[in-house]
């Protein structure tokens, strides 16, 4: 197999000067037609994988070769925050900046690492997250992750730097992640047989997986809980005969990282669940859309779909085709996700048309996210009567859930929907949890005495992700990192989100501010008007839901602190 164009390692400082012929021979070597308008963002992220950046004269090149506007290249390179327009630095340090990095005490490392390295051949920056919270203190370093970072290696870390050291010479431990499941289930430890499931859903036809995955009750595990059954047939059902099945392994959620096992451990099963897919709905092509901090899994998983060619599970009437992401949150929603698919800057667009409908390039198109395949594929192997052994009536199955901050044994933990929280957090070792974030920055915040509220899709505890603090911790600094957060991930589209997000952290600002009574009074009011306005006016569900982290911090936190 051809190496990858998309090859991680960067085994050498320096990358080749700017050749033309360099660059049309490396796109053609990772897609037979990479000048096609729709390919322009992959260019970008593979010209730049080859020359360390996408300078202007190469975004010139690729208009000329591809009809794309330089004007439209550079709105790409300005949207997607990994997309480098200038010379790149040999050493290139990504540090997490989520709540559970910072409590863990990331912001002493990032001032420690810019003083130290202030002359060297770095830059040193900040992200959301990298996928790595349960490997406190972690960052990317020329793609790599880098884990367990504290204030006895990072000197060590900045002194290989100063030194010109290449990566192969770096402590191997470092560059370890571990994907062990510390409390497995069904979807992660039954007697998986790769094909199986494919194969009868084959043999038994379309109409027979449609109604096997209805019986199973399958929702949605990205978090919407939308019965999957109901997306496929939406799918299905539409005359287009040109149909796509749409993987989103855009995970940027802050505090989940379960997508990560599932695309190193269970590669197959997601590969499996979107050739399934396929079969249900009569489509040709799939994409998997990774983002663009799993960059390091992409020699894997190419290889994985190669061994599916090889043994002719793929490629002649459905191939799937893997596409990277390159910093953008947002692109987690699945319209903007299919934008970027697109070659477009990942702008959310309005719905009806549902994807399903009308999706990538207009087709229909089914879009799930990683868990919700690996699903599939277990219900086809192993019944979906099986799959409703564990969970509720409403929310059936299992669900992976990633869990940090405040406990012994931060990790990845599957649980039958509809388990309580205190069964989880009895698991990881946090018996002095104080509170909890499930769901995310825009998910519930749930103080001891709603140790209780079920994870599942009927209450407000979802799950996915769940963060865990002890009594140290501030709810406002939780609160104040989710609001910034979603400051920095808006994509500017809308006002109502643009300068809602604004407006919230300088209202949280003054709410902390010493004040009288009547004046804290009215700033409270202020926030939560503002909330119910993004809530109502936001184009996406980024803005609707970026008002949520201070909703719970007014309603639970503000008198528990």
């Amino acid at each position: 197999m051809a190496e990858s164009p998309f090859e991680w390692l960067r085994a050498k400082s320096d990358f080749p000067e700017w050749d033309t012929d360099l660059a049309e021979q490396t796109l053609l070597n990772q897609h037979p037609a990479p000048f096609r308008p729709e390919r322009a963002l992959q260019s970008l992220v593979v010209l730049q994988q080859q020359f360390g950046q996408v300078s202007p004269p190469m975004q010139t090149w690729l208009a000329s070769k591809s009809g794309v506007t330089v004007a439209d290249l550079r709105s790409l390179v300005s949207f997607y925050q990994f997309l480098e327009p200038t010379p790149p630095p040999r050493y290139h340090l990504r540090f997490a900046n989520n709540i559970i990095e910072q409590i863990n005490g990331v912001n002493h490392l990032v001032e420690q690492a810019r003083a130290t390295l202030h002359d060297a051949d770095c830059k040193v920056e900040t992200t959301s997250c990298i996928g790595l919270s349960d490997h406190p203190i972690a960052a990317l370093i020329n793609g790599h992750p880098i884990t367990r970072l504290n204030r006895s290696n990072i000197n060590e870390l900045c002194q290989l730097i100063r030194a010109g050291k290449s990566l192969q010479e770096w402590p191997r431990r470092w560059f370890a992640v571990d994907n062990t499941i510390h409390h497995p289930g069904p979807l992660t430890s039954y007697p998986y047989a790769r094909g199986q499931g494919l194969a009868l859903a084959t043999q038994q036809g379309q109409q027979w997986v449609l109604n096997h995955m209805d019986a199973s009750g399958l929702r949605g595990l990205g978090g919407a809980g939308f019965p999957t059954a109901v997306k496929w047939r939406l799918c299905a059902e539409q005359a287009d005969p040109v149909k796509y099945i749409t993987c989103n392994a855009d995970e940027g959620e802050p505090g989940t990282f379960k997508d990560r096992f599932y695309l190193t451990v269970q590669t197959d099963q997601v590969i499996e669940g979107m050739a399934i897919a396929a079969v249900a709905v009569g489509a040709s092509k799939g994409y998997l859309y990774l983002r663009g901090e799993y960059l390091y899994l992409v020699k894997h998983i190419e290889a994985v779909l190669q061994q599916w060619r090889e043994r002719g599970q793929l490629g002649a009437g459905f191939d799937i085709e893997l596409q990277l992401g390159a910093g953008a949150y947002v692109c987690g929603e699945e319209s903007a996700m299919l934008e970027s698919l697109a070659g477009k800057r990942g702008i959310p667009t309005s719905k009806p048309p549902f994807p399903g409908q009308k999706g990538l390039f207009g087709k229909p198109t089914v879009v799930n996210n990683v868990e919700t395949l690996v699903a599939a594929t277990y219900i086809l192997q192993q019944g979906s009567s099986a799959f409703r052994l564990v969970g509720t009536e409403h929310s059936p199955g299992s669900r992976l859930h990633s869990v940090s901050g405040d406990c012994r044994r931060p990790g990845l933990y599957e649980l039958p929907q509809g388990a309580p929280v205190q069964d989880l957090l009895a698991l990881c070792g946090a018996e002095d949890a104080h509170c909890v974030q499930s769901g995310g920055p825009s998910g519930a915040l749930l103080l001891r005495h709603q140790f209780q509220t079920p994870l599942d899709f009927e209450s407000p505890g979802r799950g996915g992700s769940v963060m865990v603090f002890n009594r140290d911790r501030s709810l406002w600094d939780i609160t104040r990192n989710f609001t910034r957060f979603f400051q920095h991930e808006s994509c500017g589209f809308c006002t109502p989100c643009r300068a809602g997000t604004v407006a919230m952290n300088h209202l949280l600002d003054r709410y902390e501010q010493p004040t009288t009574a009547r004046q804290k009074a009215q700033t409270r009011a202020d926030m939560i008007e503002l909330t119910q306005l993004m809530q109502h006016t936001s184009h996406c569900g980024l803005g609707k839901t970026a008002g949520l982290p201070v909703l719970n911090f007014l309603n639970q936190g503000a008198g528990h602190e």
